[in-house]
């Protein structure tokens, strides 16, 4: 077994921060003690002048992901996805399981299991979605056996209506069902009916370029969908999770159910803060770049999501990391320039996973808008305690997993998709600069990320099963 000592950093968690050493002995943290107070060890790494952050915890990524019907997949599979993750300090991801063609919900996610075990280089999980009754029948019944399986989230679509979308009926079945279950509903939150009207009236009127993506998602289908998920959770007594909340209307409806005291939860995510409608208004193809559902919404919306962060209406900060090329390799099924000037067929999805923790803390940290327990807490301890993984991932204590970030404050990087380790060809942030970012990154006691070196092999990351959130 071996035995690391971090000394000289200063252990951020989401309570507090202190300047302390950290002895490591196999995959765990053993001691946090009073610098020089933790005996010898077979390595040392010195950390003086830096933080030691929980290893990033990242609940929302799509690897080889399938979409539209299965025509096309995101661009990063579980290798190259989670290679990018521990660059960007990310240490857990939680993915996505959809019922494939032709097999079951249960039998899909096995097979999801297996190619993340083979593939993965940080730890990982999965959620499962809910598909719609029409594709299986007994979908609920293969939500319950997972839920037996440490399989503590499933997700449900209110977009996308005949492929995704489930009805409310389902909604109502499910909710009641994860409550009794323990599970954490999670919501995709936007009115999928109001979505395809506003899109059909687009085309209609010939406005079908990229850019017109955003007029297709409105606030109101948000904020709709937000809010009928709210009324259906508080019903059956069920908590509630809602994904990427990209409109302040959203925001503002979790923040009422929150003041009531319900159990719901809302992420957001860095496209959300820091990307803006101006950015790519003006622009012809390369607008696909930003396309994500929900959409990325005006400048003006942004501070209010910083807010709601702020002041604890919304609760993490995870990616929604699903990569795509504006260019078309060889090697991978049509990418964002299959349908150019068809804004209804462009892939929807955006790049994020390694840029998190480093745009986060510069918009966040350095710019004054949370500080670094709040950091911690929205990237790492709250998605850790919601997803049913901590005390094991999410924070540095005794006991739990050696996943641990040497975080350098002062160091200046630049942020570009040619430096970057995702397989796309852009990013969102390019030329962004940043103070702050990983050195060393550890995952369960193994030094995997030294400076620009990956020291992981595919396959190393284990898949994890979950407890029943900690909603406290």
């Amino acid at each position: 077994m071996t035995t690391t000592l971090i000394t000289g950093g200063t252990v951020v968690t989401a309570e507090g921060h202190t300047l302390a050493d950290v002895r490591i002995d196999g995959e765990r943290v053993t001691a946090v003690t009073a610098p020089g107070a933790a005996g010898p060890a077979a390595r040392a790494v010195d950390a003086t002048g830096h933080y030691l952050l929980p290893g990033g915890v990242d609940t929302h990524t799509h690897l080889e992901y399938p979409i539209d019907g299965f025509t096309t997949r995101t661009s990063d599979d579980f290798h190259t996805g989670t290679v990018a993750a521990a660059f960007g300090g990310t240490t857990t991801i939680v993915d996505f399981t959809k019922k494939e063609p032709d097999h079951s919900l249960y039998d899909s996610f096995q097979r999801r299991i297996e190619a993340g075990s083979r593939r993965c280089v940080v730890d990982f999980g999965l959620h499962a979605i809910a598909p719609p009754l029409e594709q299986q029948a007994d979908a609920l019944a293969d939500l319950r056996r997972l839920a037996r399986e440490g399989v503590s989230s499933w997700k449900f679509f209110m977009a996308y209506p005949g492929t995704q979308m489930v009805d409310d009926a389902t909604l109502i079945h499910g909710m009641r069902l994860a409550a009794d279950e323990g599970v954490l509903p999670m919501v995709h939150a936007e009115n999928g009916h109001l979505v395809a009207d506003a899109a059909r009236r687009l085309v209609d009127a010939g406005h079908t370029s990229e850019r017109h993506h955003h007029a297709a998602h409105s606030h109101i289908s948000e904020g709709e969908a937000v809010h009928r998920a709210v009324a259906i959770a508080e019903s059956v007594g069920s908590p509630l999770f809602t994904v990427h909340v990209s409109s302040r209307w959203a925001a503002e409806e979790i923040a009422a159910a929150r003041a009531r005291g319900l159990d719901v939860w809302g992420e957001t995510c860095p496209q959300y803060l820091l990307a803006a409608y101006e950015d790519y208004d003006h622009d012809g193809p390369e607008a696909a770049a930003y396309l994500c559902s929900p959409p990325i919404r005006e400048r003006a919306n942004q501070e209010h999501l910083w807010r709601a962060l702020a002041t604890g209406a919304l609760s993490t900060i995870g990616t929604d990391h699903a990569p795509f090329y504006l260019g078309q390799p060889d090697d991978l099924p049509p990418q964002k320039s299959r349908s150019t000037g068809y804004f209804p067929k462009v892939p929807n999805g955006v790049p994020g996973v390694e840029e998190r923790l480093m745009v986060i803390h510069q918009a966040g940290v350095v710019e004054g808008r949370i500080d670094l327990r709040r950091f911690v807490d929205l990237t790492a301890t709250r998605p850790a305690k919601l997803f049913g993984l901590y005390p094991r991932k999410g924070t540095i204590q005794a006991g739990a997993d050696a996943d641990i970030v040497v975080w350098d404050p002062a160091a200046e990087h630049t942020i570009t998709a040619a430096g970057a380790h995702s397989r796309t060809d852009y990013t969102l942030y390019e030329g962004m600069r940043v103070t702050g970012r990983p050195r060393k990154v550890f995952s369960r006691g193994e030094l995997i990320v030294d400076g620009d070196e990956l020291h992981a092999t595919p396959g190393r990351g284990r898949y994890l099963t979950r407890a029943a959130p900690d909603l406290a």
